[in-house]
């Protein structure tokens, strides 16, 4: 009996510690979205131009009709790849989980193809 309380008591506070681990990260991720912004068809950062539109379209993925939008880097020299993945998180979640894609002009990029 006692070993079944501990196992108990141990998986509890395993619970506990990885739902906190999950709320700090999502903490982070949210702070991160505050620092987007859009004017026209301009996504800024910090209050700088990264990403403009591009396009808008609709497909169908099994029967589904999907939303998706285009964006392309105004900015292609980034030294925190993390930006990317905010703007996407950012852009679909105004979307309402729109599918997302982030075009980068390669020339002079730190993106190698």
């Amino acid at each position: 009996m006692k070993k079944i309380l501990f196992i108990a008591i141990a998986l509890c506070t395993l619970g506990v510690a990885t739902s906190q681990v999950a709320l700090k990260n999502k903490t982070y991720r949210n702070k991160n979205k505050d620092r987007f912004s859009i004017k026209d068809n301009v996504v800024y950062y910090d209050a700088k131009p990264l990403a403009k539109y591009q396009t808008k379209s609709y497909s169908l993925d099994n029967g589904e009709l999907t939303e998706e939008y285009n964006l392309l880097m105004i900015e292609n020299k980034i030294d925190n790849k993390q930006v990317i993945g905010d703007l996407i998180d950012f852009i679909s979640e105004r979307h309402q989980g729109a599918e997302v894609e982030v075009e980068i002009n390669a020339e002079g990029s730190d993106f190698k193809l």
